[in-house]
């Protein structure tokens, strides 16, 4: 098994180009201070990073290259590279009240048009692939398991037919003693969560609120709000609550709660929050009720919607995990024919290897303190 801490020095930069920086920092929320995880830091067309999951991040940059900070409900804000402080503020939509709010369409004509347009995206896009920076931590309240690969889906509107190209991985014990048996619990099947998901066996019994209208009304109790900023700009707040006089037909399977945000001019999916209900993990042969939570955004500089972030963390008593994909413009990737595809991301990343180079092109997310104490343990 490759251990971290054998190749982490390859991964430290030891020299640096002309006018680059190295930017180090959090994004908050302008208001109320919180920190903003998985925030969009961009750098040119394609370039870029996200916030890990406690809101700090680390990009390269030149001096003068523009830099701009977004989050989906929030305003974007732009500055030089020089001149980004250690703490980014941005600030949220306002809520329209009620007694001013303008619907020109009703609930579920909104959401029939969102459903429509996701389905549209994916009948005409579904074989287009997008390159990954994918991270997983598991820890099973002893050990923990770190992963980092780069990979390739599909990614019209949620993920599935995942290759690997290159990876690493190790864990904070010496050997092969871990008690975290990925055999068991292979994580990248929950990268193809999704409250649209299609072609996925994973989740194709999964009860979601936007694969079709009818499922939605009849499952769900909807609530819309709308949100805008100063520059104009306009978004749904749509949220989903489970119906509960559906919860006996139901009980058996799982279901997706959560919230969607929905450019209003166009009715593009752009982020959703969502929580999976009624879930198991499979754990040492056993079947464990487990908690799912999810954060996904959607990019649509192709032309449809692409998965542009996904973030999962959940568990049960005797297993947690997170896991983070960011989408990366690595199309020399998605023309080789070097991906490995298996039923297990650790039997794939043995055949698969490692190949510093792309650690060095690209701006990886910064690792969060408890992956860095797995990366750096002896």
């Amino acid at each position: 098994m490759k251990k971290f801490s054998c190749i982490l020095l390859l991964l430290l930069p030891t020299c640096f180009r002309a006018q680059e920086l190295i930017l180090q920092g959090r994004v908050v929320d302008a208001e109320t201070g919180d920190l903003l995880p998985y925030a969009t830091i961009s750098v040119g067309k394609g370039r870029g990073t996200l916030t890990n999951t406690e809101g700090y991040f680390r990009l390269k940059a030149s001096s003068g290259d523009e830099v701009t900070f977004s989050f989906v409900g929030f305003e974007k804000h732009s500055m030089e590279a020089q001149d980004i402080p250690s703490i980014v503020k941005l600030k949220p939509f306002k809520r329209v009240l009620p007694e001013v709010m303008i619907k020109p369409r009703g609930e579920s004509d909104v959401i029939r048009y969102v459903i429509r347009n996701l389905k549209r995206d994916f009948s005409r896009h579904r074989k287009e692939r997008q390159a990954y920076f994918l991270r997983s931590l598991m820890n099973n309240g002893s050990d923990s398991y770190l992963i980092e690969c780069f990979t390739a889906w599909s990614s019209s509107v949620n993920l599935r037919d995942e290759e690997v190209f290159s990876g690493i991985y190790g864990m904070n014990v010496e050997g092969e003693k871990s008690k975290v048996k990925l055999t068991y619990t292979n994580i990248d099947r929950m990268a193809e969560v999704s409250p649209s998901a299609f072609m996925s066996n994973y989740w194709s019994k999964a009860i979601k609120p936007l694969n079709s209208i009818s499922e939605t009304m009849k499952y769900y109790n909807v609530g819309i709000d709308v949100l805008f900023n100063e520059a104009g700009e306009n978004l749904y707040c749509i949220k989903f609550h489970w119906n509960n006089r559906m919860t006996e037909k139901g009980k058996w399977r799982r279901y997706i709660t959560g919230t969607a945000f929905v450019d209003r001019s166009t009715l593009h999916l752009l982020r959703f929050e969502g929580e999976v209900n009624n879930a198991y993990q499979w754990v040492d042969d056993k079947r464990l009720p487990t908690s799912i939570k999810f954060q996904m955004s959607y990019d649509y500089s192709k032309g449809y919607a692409s998965v542009g972030s996904l973030a999962v963390q959940g568990g049960n008593d005797e297993m947690s995990y997170r896991m983070l994909l960011f989408g990366i413009p690595a199309d020399s990737l998605l023309m080789t024919s070097g991906g490995f595809v298996g039923k297990n991301i650790i039997d794939e990343l043995k055949y698969a290897g490692y190949d510093e180079s792309l650690w060095e092109e690209y701006n990886i997310v910064k690792r969060t303190r408890e992956e860095e104490a797995v990366a750096f343990t002896q």
